[in-house]
C-alpha cells in the first residue's frame, strides 16, 4: 500500500486483539479481533434486551425463547444490536492498547460476525499528526506599550458632546454639510416603490454624512426648504427583500426643515452633567485611565495572538485535510448564524456577493488551515509542558457558568457531562495555560 508504514505488533487487551498500520494522509487502520466468548455474551445481552421490547403472542415480555425471537426478528437484528454496543467499546480498548491518538470519528468495516466465531472488523481513523516544534522556549517577541494621547481623550469627549447636542433652527436657508435636514423620502427600484423607515415621513438626515443609501447625504447639499430632488442610489444590503438588495434605486426627497446641531461647551459644568465629576480635569483623567486600560487589553490580546502565530509559523506539521474541512464548515455555520441575527440568510448573502457555497468554502480555506495548524501546535506544546486542568480549576469554571446562567453548579456539571462538553472546559483551561506560558517565554520572563 503506497505511503504505508510498517505495521505495529499485535497487542492484546483482555479478549481483544488489535494491530495498527499507519497509512498516508495521517490515517491509521486498526485490525481488531474479539474473542468468541465476548461475542457470545454480547449476543446474549442483545437477546435479553430485545426480548423485553418485542411482543410475541403466547409469550410474556422477556420470556420469548431465543430461537422464536430470532425467527420473528431475524438473526441479523441480534447481530446489529450487539455490534452497536460492542464495537465502540472494543474500538476504545484497541485505541488504548495500540497508543494511537484519534482526532476524528472512525469508519468501521465489519468483516465477520457470527456466533461461535471471533468478531473481526477494521477501523479507519484520522490520527493526530506528528508536530515538529521549534525551540519555542527561545522565541522572543517584542511588545509595545500603548500610550493614550490627548487627541484620543479629545475624540472621546467630542462623542460625549455630540450625544448631548441639541438641534436648533438654522440661520441659513440652504443645506450645508453637517446640517440636520428633515425630509420626506420616497424610494423606488425599477419603478417599484420600496419600504422606507417611518413610511418615509419626517426623516432626519445629516447632510454630507454617510448613510445607508449611498449619495443621499451628499445629495442634500444646496437644497432649500420646499425643494425636492431625485438622487441616484442603491438599495441597502440589509433590505428585507433580498432580491432587491444592492440594486440601483432612486431616492426622491423633499426638504422640510434645516436645523443645526448645537454642541455644549466643554467645561466643569459639562463634566458634572456627563458623569458627576468634580471638574473637567477629573473627567479627562478618568477618561484617559479607562482608554488606557482598554488599549492595554487590546494590545495584550494582539500580542498573545502574535506569539501563537509566530510559533505556529515555525512549527512543521502535515495538517489533515478532514480537519480543515471541518473547520471550514464550522466557519460557515458561524457566518450563517451571524447573518440570521441580522435578518439575512446565507443563500441571500451568497447571491449578493456573487458567490456559491464552494467559492465561499475556498475563500475560508487558508484561514481554516492556519487555525487547525495552530490548534495542533498548541496541543503539542501543552503535552510537552505537561499542562492539565485540575479539579479546582474545572469547578471554578463551572461555577462561573452557573452564575451567568442562574443555575446551580451541579446542574451545569450534569448537563456538561451528559453532553460530553465537560472536556471542552478542560481543554480551554489547558489552552489558556499553554498560551500564558508562551507569552511569558516570549517576553523573556
Amino acid at each position: 500500500m503506497p505511503g504505508a508504514t510498517r505495521p505495529c505488533g499485535f497487542a492484546a487487551a483482555n479478549m481483544v486483539k488489535a494491530a495498527v498500520e499507519r497509512i498516508e494522509g495521517n490515517f491509521a487502520h486498526l485490525d481488531i479481533e474479539v474473542d468468541e466468548a465476548q461475542v457470545s455474551r454480547a449476543l446474549d445481552e442483545s437477546y435479553r434486551r430485545l426480548a423485553q421490547r418485542v411482543t410475541v403472542p403466547g409469550f410474556r415480555k422477556g420470556k420469548v425463547p431465543r430461537q422464536i425471537l430470532e425467527m420473528r426478528l431475524g438473526k441479523g437484528a441480534l447481530y446489529e444490536d450487539a455490534l452497536k454496543r460492542l464495537v465502540p467499546h472494543v474500538y476504545m480498548e484497541a485505541v488504548k492498547e495500540t497508543g494511537i491518538d484519534p482526532v476524528d470519528e472512525p469508519d468501521f468495516d465489519i468483516e465477520q460476525i457470527e456466533e461461535g466465531k471471533p468478531l473481526r472488523f477494521k477501523a479507519k481513523v484520522l490520527v493526530r499528526p506528528e508536530v515538529k516544534l521549534p525551540d519555542y522556549r527561545a522565541i522572543r517577541v517584542e511588545k509595545t506599550a500603548p500610550e493614550v494621547g490627548d487627541d484620543e481623550v479629545d475624540r472621546y469627549i467630542e462623542v460625549l458632546r455630540r450625544n448631548r447636542a441639541t438641534a436648533e433652527p438654522a440661520d441659513h436657508d440652504t443645506v450645508q454639510a453637517g446640517d440636520l435636514v428633515t425630509v420626506d423620502l420616497e424610494l423606488t427600484s425599477d419603478g417599484k416603490p420600496l419600504e422606507v423607515r417611518g413610511g418615509g415621513k419626517d426623516l432626519v438626515i445629516e447632510a454630507a454624512a454617510k448613510q445607508d443609501l449611498p449619495g443621499l447625504g451628499e445629495g442634500l447639499i444646496g437644497l432649500k426648504p420646499g425643494e425636492e430632488k431625485t438622487i441616484e442610489t442603491t438599495v441597502p444590503e440589509t433590505y428585507p427583500e433580498k432580491s432587491l438588495a444592492g440594486k440601483p434605486a432612486r431616492a426622491r426627497v423633499v426638504v422640510k426643515e434645516i436645523r443645526v446641531r448645537k454642541l455644549p461647551d466643554v467645561n466643569d459644568e459639562f463634566a458634572k452633567a456627563v458623569g458627576g465629576y468634580d471638574s473637567l480635569d477629573a473627567m479627562r483623567r478618568d477618561i484617559r485611565e479607562r482608554l488606557q486600560k482598554s488599549a492595554e487589553s487590546r494590545a495584550e490580546a494582539e500580542y498573545r495572538k502574535t506569539v501563537v502565530e509566530r510559533i505556529t509559523q515555525e512549527a512543521e506539521v502535515d495538517v489533515p485535510e478532514p480537519l480543515v474541512d471541518r473547520q471550514v464548515d464550522f466557519m460557515i455555520r458561524d457566518l450563517a448564524e451571524s447573518l440570521a441575527q441580522q435578518g439575512m440568510t446565507l443563500e441571500g448573502y451568497l447571491e449578493a456577493c456573487g458567490l456559491d457555497e464552494e467559492a465561499l468554502k475556498k475563500s475560508y480555506r487558508d484561514e481554516a488551515q492556519a487555525l487547525v495548524k495552530s490548534d495542533l501546535v498548541l496541543d503539542a506544546i501543552s503535552k510537552a509542558e505537561g499542562f492539565t486542568a485540575t479539579d479546582d480549576e474545572v469547578n471554578s469554571r463551572i461555577a462561573q457558568i452557573a452564575s451567568r446562567q442562574g443555575r446551580t453548579a451541579d446542574e451545569v456539571r450534569e448537563l456538561l457531562t451528559r453532553t460530553g462538553r465537560i472536556h471542552s472546559i478542560e481543554d480551554a483551561i489547558v489552552r489558556e495555560k499553554t498560551i500564558d506560558r508562551l507569552v511569558q517565554l516570549a517576553k523573556g520572563e
